[in-house]
This record gives C-alpha cells, structure tokens and sequence, in this order.
C-alpha cells in the first residue's frame, strides 16, 4: 500500500482537520463567566465510582460498551460537571450505532461492532488510567484535564473530546480490530451515526450546558459544500478519511512512527484553532 505513505498521512491528518475547524460558522454561545469556582464544573461524584465504570475489564460486547457509557451519562452528564461533556455526546451515538449492527446495512457487522466497543475501550481506559493515577493516552489526560478547568467553555471541552475521538482513537482502534481495505464502505457507513446524532447531541447539550452548538454542527457534519453553510458533510468526511488513511500508516512498520507524530500534531493544530474559537464566542 505504497499509496498510504507519509506525505499523504501528514495532508489528510494536518490539512483536513484544520479546513474543517477554521471553516466553522461564526455562531452565537453563551459567554463563559469569569472566575467560576472548581465545584461549579466538577461535581462530588465520588471517584471511585467513576474509577469502577471507566475499567475496561468486562467490556466484551456492544452492550457493554453502551451500558456504561449510559450509566456515565446518567452519573455525570449535569450542569456543574463538565467531565460529561462527551459522554453525552458518545452516548446519543452510540444509541443511534446499536440498531444499525443488526439491520444488515454492513458487509462485515461484526467488523463494526468491534469498532464501536474499542473506541469505547480506548477512551475508558484513559479515562481510567486518569482518576486512578495511572498513565492515560497524552491526548485523553489534555482533554480530561481541560474539563476540570472552569474557566473554559462547555462547547470547547465537547469539541475537544471529540477530536482526540476522531484523530487518534479512530486510527487506533482500526488498527487493533484488523481493518483491511475491504472494510473501507463499512467504515464510512459507520460514521454516519455520528452525522445523524449531530442534532440530538446539539439539544442535549444546549439544555444541560447552555451552550447552543447547532449551527456548528449543521455546518460541520450535515451541510452542503456548495450551499448556504459554511462547513459540510464533506469536511467531516475529510477528517473520517485521515483517520481511515492514518489507519494503514500505522499498520506499515515504515510509516508508523510518523503516522503517530502526525497525528499528533494535527489534535494540537485543531486545539489552538478551537481555543481561538472559543475566545471569540464561536464554541
């Protein structure tokens, strides 16, 4: 697969993720309020129950996976906790992914239900590592760390959490579950949950946060590149395609040291161009 080598990897990780974050829609948020106090967004759940959820043992099966994610929804998903954030969003997901294994929309199901619990697995693990003192994936200790700084916008933590999710758990995950090229319609079929959750996600989080991102999903996910939006389905598209080309970077031994560090660098490029955002009320 001489055609997933390291110049097309650094283009789709780097180039797609920024097109699609600087083109968001300028977009009115609620105001960040100076000063908050740490107990106004990390509520006194204990840790040790967020420790016992997180534990990836056990997690086998999609049901699994959406059963704890659910009961993490239902623990933390509030307005003093931001640490919720992307659980709610993983959640309404994952509900919309869970009918689809079974309806015979993919070639291999059972290609795609092991995508759906490892990405789950992934971020658990981390998350776990996090409240337990242990070493989390560099990516998921930023973004879990982020959600215990009050200052920062609600809508930036969820953005944030979701590129970690995109950029580097994605690859990974495809990674570990064996993807071949075969797979390629299977994966894209995937993603689409997370284009028909766009709106769900959008309401949820607007009246648990107060924060209204539905124009920017609107336009990130399920706009038209050649109509009234500015950011497209076509711009996602091009972020799922990085990671699906990242993929294969990873699993070439002469690719796979720079594939990571590019994938790297792409979760920072977006970070600053979503702190921009959130500076300017957009997020």
């Amino acid at each position: 697969m001489k055609h997933f080598g390291r110049g097309f990897v650094g283009v789709a990780a780097g180039a797609a993720l920024l097109s699609t974050l600087l083109a968001a829609p300028t977009v009115a948020a609620a105001p960040v309020p100076p000063g908050r106090a740490p107990s106004q967004c990390v509520s006194t759940v204990p840790v040790s129950d967020i420790a016992a959820l997180t534990d990836p043992q056990g997690i086998d099966t999609f049901d699994d996976a959406r059963a704890r994610i659910a009961e993490l929804r239902q623990l933390l998903t509030r307005s003093d906790d931001y640490r919720g954030t992307f659980v709610l969003a993983f959640d309404e997901i994952l509900e919309l992914t869970g009918p689809t294994l079974d309806s015979g929309i993919y070639d291999d199901p059972e290609w795609a239900s092991a995508l759906a619990v490892e990405v789950v697995r992934l971020y658990l693990s981390s998350w776990h590592e996090y409240v337990t003192g242990g070493t989390p994936a560099p990516h998921w200790a930023n973004a879990l760390a982020l959600a215990e700084q009050c200052d920062r916008s609600p809508g930036r933590i969820l953005l944030g959490s979701i590129v970690a999710h995109l950029v580097i758990d994605f690859p990974e995950a495809l990674v570990t579950i064996g993807s071949t090229p075969q797979h390629t319609r299977d994966f894209y079929t995937f993603g689409e949950a997370l284009v028909d959750a766009a709106p769900a996600i959008a309401s949820e989080f607007d009246a648990t946060y107060g924060v209204d991102l539905g124009p920017f999903f609107t336009g990130w996910f399920a706009g038209n590149l050649f109509g009234k939006t500015e950011t497209t389905t076509f711009m996602f598209q091009s972020a799922r395609t990085a990671a699906w080309v990242n993929n294969f970077g990873l699993q070439n031994p002469a690719t796979a040291g720079v594939t990571r560090i590019e994938m790297n660098l792409a979760v920072d490029a977006a970070s600053v161009v979503l702190d921009g955002m959130e500076q300017t009320g957009i997020i």
